[in-house]
């Protein structure tokens, strides 16, 4: 004959067996809490990349490579956008010169954005880029002059571009507009995260 469990030890067992039914489904909620986070975030991102300035492009690799050496794979957008690449970014900053784009590529490989322009915009377009960059305080920009563009002005981050002509001789509202915009939206959305005080390389050390 089973022997009668006692009230007490029954009541016991029975808020013992409850907590943990508590604790697993508080477990539970939290981790589909977090996971719907994670995806909402990235869902968000998407959108918000998919309404953002700009062109996107597939990935044609990221091997590191001589300066001079040819591209395994031909580059798929003008500047480009991804691909093999020197294997030292450059220092962040703004140029005066034109730089080999396969060092700029690593640039944009750590979440840089890239400004390209056209050597013979006006003087007052330059300096009006330069502005803008002045106001992210230069945060992983590189900007040069770049004679291989087939656009007046072109803004690059890693598998994506925005390029526009300007608008008699000058950068319209909208232009500047679009470019902040560009630069919110991709900063830091390179394939690999590196802080932005990791240093680079003089290019002129190595051109």
């Amino acid at each position: 004959m089973q022997e009668a469990i006692p009230p007490k030890k029954f009541r016991i067992d029975e808020a013992v067996r409850r907590r943990k039914i508590r604790r697993t489904l508080w477990i539970v909620g939290i981790l589909l809490a977090v996971a719907a986070g994670v995806w909402l975030i990235g869902w968000l991102a998407i959108r918000s990349a998919k309404n953002a300035p700009g062109i996107s492009y597939q990935e044609v690799g990221r091997e590191h490579i001589d300066l001079h050496a040819p591209v395994p794979k031909p580059y798929d957008s003008n500047p480009p956008s991804s691909g093999a690449h020197y294997p030292t970014p450059a220092n962040w900053g703004v140029y005066d010169y034109e730089i080999n784009d396969k060092i700029f590529i690593h640039n944009l490989e750590h979440g840089g954005i890239w400004i390209a322009y056209r050597p013979n915009v006006p003087a007052k377009v330059i300096e009006d880029l330069k502005g803008i960059v002045k106001e992210f305080g230069g945060s992983k920009i590189a900007m040069a002059p770049r004679s291989a563009n087939d656009a007046d002005i072109a803004i690059v981050a890693w598998t994506r571009v925005l390029k526009f002509n300007l608008d008699n001789g000058a950068l319209s509202d909208k232009q500047k507009d679009d470019l902040r915009a560009f630069y919110r939206a991709f900063k830091n959305h390179g394939p690999e995260f590196v802080p932005e005080d990791m240093g680079g390389v003089d290019p002129k050390s190595i051109q």
